[in-house]
């Protein structure tokens, strides 16, 4: 091989040898920028997956089942205050009671049952208020229609500052009952509820 033959296949073995790393270099910066784009894309805030407006929202609304007209009904709910401000459970209607009132069921130092009217229900700002047997309820005096499992009525409610709303509930079955030392009593606080208006009742007559 002549001097000059060698020097022609050095050239070209280099300029192949250029051409390939430049070949490696793009095609490493593609894959650096297709890292680089996924990371960003995998960076970007999740979208809102519809979070309340700020405002008093009713959850969970639901009746104990009354089959007889004698007998009271009791809601239960949780309201949610998703505001800066306190509010206030103040009032109710429905057109299956003809008489609806706010009642607080509690135990006394004696461990007795007792259950009051209450003029409203406290709604503190960014809190839950719990209505739930064995404590605040809605109480369903003077039923109009019976209250049937696997039915729904509407219960209007009225709040001391934010805007009346008007709910469906619906009626579930009611609890099984159990006996204790005491007497009976379902494992919802129910019955305690209904006997102590059914008392009332009767004690106004």
């Amino acid at each position: 091989m002549t001097r000059r033959t060698m020097r022609t296949s050095l050239i070209s073995a280099a300029s192949v040898a250029a051409g390939l790393s430049l070949a490696l270099s793009a095609v490493a910066a593609q894959e650096d920028g297709a890292d680089e784009t996924g990371m960003m894309a995998s960076m970007e805030p999740a979208a809102e997956t519809g979070a309340m407006p700020p405002g008093l929202h009713v959850v969970d609304p639901w009746a104990r089942e009354s089959p007889m007209l004698d007998l009271a009904g009791a809601a239960y709910m949780i309201i949610r205050n998703d505001t800066d401000a306190d509010d206030a459970l103040v009032g109710a209607a429905s057109p299956v009671a003809e008489v609806v009132e706010l009642h607080l069921s509690s135990m006394d130092a004696e461990g007795m049952m007792s259950m009051n009217q209450v003029m409203e229900i406290p709604l503190p700002a960014h809190a839950d208020a719990v209505l739930e047997p064995g404590g605040y309820h809605v109480m369903l005096i003077g039923l109009t229609e019976p209250l049937v499992a696997d039915t729904e009525f509407e219960l209007s409610l009225e709040f001391m500052t934010a805007e009346p709303q008007t709910i469906v509930l619906p009626v579930r079955a009611g609890a099984s009952m159990v006996m204790d030392d005491d007497g009976m009593a379902d494992d919802t606080g129910m019955a305690d509820d209904m006997d102590m208006d059914m008392d009332e009742e009767e004690g106004e007559d």
